[in-house]
């Protein structure tokens, strides 16, 4: 941002320089040439008069002597011809050129001329009663000063781009730095360091209460995460202990009434489920953990081989289907994956009937990897499908486990923090496919399996 805020200052002071200096140079080149032929104009006209009465009176007059005087400027030449075309100033450089030659002849006959022929200014003026005057002069001193003064532009130019240049570098600093810091702050902030805070000592007021804002905006949230997790060690304390003393009581009752023992036993396990998937829920909601290379495949299939055992047991069949992807990785949460496949695959098996199967795949979908676990119970219906995620939520028509409801809402949490989405989709067999959407176009160090 710096250097493109110095670059759109260079460039306008650049652009603004340009339009006033050429100009400028061109205008001083043009009134210098100007100036040269209105001088010649003038010197030919005075010239073409005394021609005129050196013809009518020879003898009276200092014809190299009046020549020597009108070619007082650096590098100009006079000649004068009379009627017949005699040179009256001597040969020079003008009277021995065939170009003036044609020149003073076409004066002579009442044709006046001006121009430039071979670098030379010149202006041609017929005189009364026959002959001609012509003066000349080279440009040479013109374009030197005219070439100084392109100088004396360019340099005042790079002068006045170079303090551009000083005060747009000190600008953009005095602009750019405090939001440059800012920015680092907000991205410590975001990665969970709740002790980050904006500098609100430098910086354009702007800018300054900006960062106060921030600042404010940073305690707020510090106090409501500090509240949280405040809360959630409390409730994790005051929660657990009553229930843990109410389960020592439940086994202590009198073995006859064995039904009513082991229902509110059961009672006791879900809640204590119901206690440990709320603090759960809270933790993945609250923190910001770190992404790194995760091997998918090998996530996939450690979890597989973990839940076989179960599967088996329930006569539920727990298939792998990696789809040639073990070379695949993403930039995940280290656990976070292998909790997500693990709510995933307990619902699963406990939806499916004895002698289905549940199935683990992992596939690469375009720029990410999708993996699916898939299984063949009674599966849900759209609406179920998108509200399945709430908190608690459990299906009104599905048979009632003594589940807690939130092991897809830990699991979207989870799937989130690792920059990932998760959906259930109907299955094939009318189940259920969990897919999971993970990103994999931008990983970096190494592959933690």
């Amino acid at each position: 941002m710096r250097r493109r805020l110095i670059l759109a200052n260079l460039a306008l002071v650049v652009t603004v320089l340009f339009a006033m200096e050429v100009p400028l140079a061109l205008v001083y080149s043009r009134h210098e040439h100007d100036a040269l032929d209105a001088a010649l104009q003038r010197d030919a006209a005075a010239l073409a008069v005394l021609t005129g009465e050196i013809v009518e009176h020879p003898a009276e007059h200092d014809v190299p002597g009046l020549a020597q005087r009108f070619s007082g400027e650096p590098g100009e030449v006079v000649t004068m011809v009379d009627a017949e075309g005699v040179d009256l100033t001597g040969d020079n450089v003008l009277s021995s050129d065939p170009g003036f030659r044609a020149i003073l002849d076409a004066a002579r006959r009442g044709s006046a001329r001006s121009g430039e022929l071979n670098g030379i200014v010149y202006v041609a003026a017929p005189v009364a009663g026959g002959g001609a005057a012509l003066v000349a002069r080279t440009d040479e001193s013109i374009d030197h000063r005219v070439h100084q003064f392109w100088l004396v532009l360019c340099g005042l130019g790079l002068a006045v781009v170079g303090v551009s240049l000083i005060v747009s570098s000190r600008l953009s600093r005095w602009v750019v730095d405090p939001l440059v810091r800012l920015d680092r702050q907000a991205a410590a902030l975001g990665r969970g360091e709740l002790s980050a805070r904006a500098d609100t000592t430098h910086g354009p007021p702007e800018v300054v209460a900006l960062a106060a804002t921030f600042n404010e905006m940073a305690d707020r949230l510090d106090e409501l995460v500090t509240s949280q997790r405040r809360f959630v060690a409390d409730a994790s304390h005051q929660l657990r202990t009553p229930l843990t003393a109410l389960q020592l009581r439940l086994e202590t009752l009198d073995p006859d009434n064995e039904a009513a023992r082991d229902a509110a036993l059961e009672e006791v396990a879900r809640l204590t489920r119901l206690v440990d998937g709320l603090l759960s829920l809270a933790r993945a909601e609250g923190r910001r953990s770190v992404r790194e290379p995760v091997s998918v495949s090998s996530a996939v299939t450690e979890r597989h081989d973990a839940w076989l055992p179960l599967a088996t047991e329930q006569r539920v069949g727990l298939e792998l289907d990696l789809d040639g992807t073990g070379s695949l990785t993403a930039e995940l949460v280290p656990g976070h994956l292998e909790q997500i496949l693990d709510n995933l695959i307990d619902n699963a098996l406990d939806v499916s009937p004895p002698e289905s199967t549940v199935t683990l795949r992992a596939v690469r979908v375009g720029s990410g990897i999708e993996v699916h676990v898939i299984d063949e119970g009674p599966g849900m219906s759209e609406e179920e499908r998108l509200n399945a995620f709430a908190p608690f939520w459990q299906s009104a028509t599905g048979p009632r486990t003594g589940r807690s409801g939130l092991g897809l809402a830990i699991a979207q949490q989870l799937a989130r923090a690792s920059h990932g989405s998760l959906r259930l989709d109907r299955s094939p067999e009318g189940g259920i496919d969990a897919v999971l959407r993970l990103r994999c176009d931008a990983v970096r160090g190494p592959v933690r399996s």
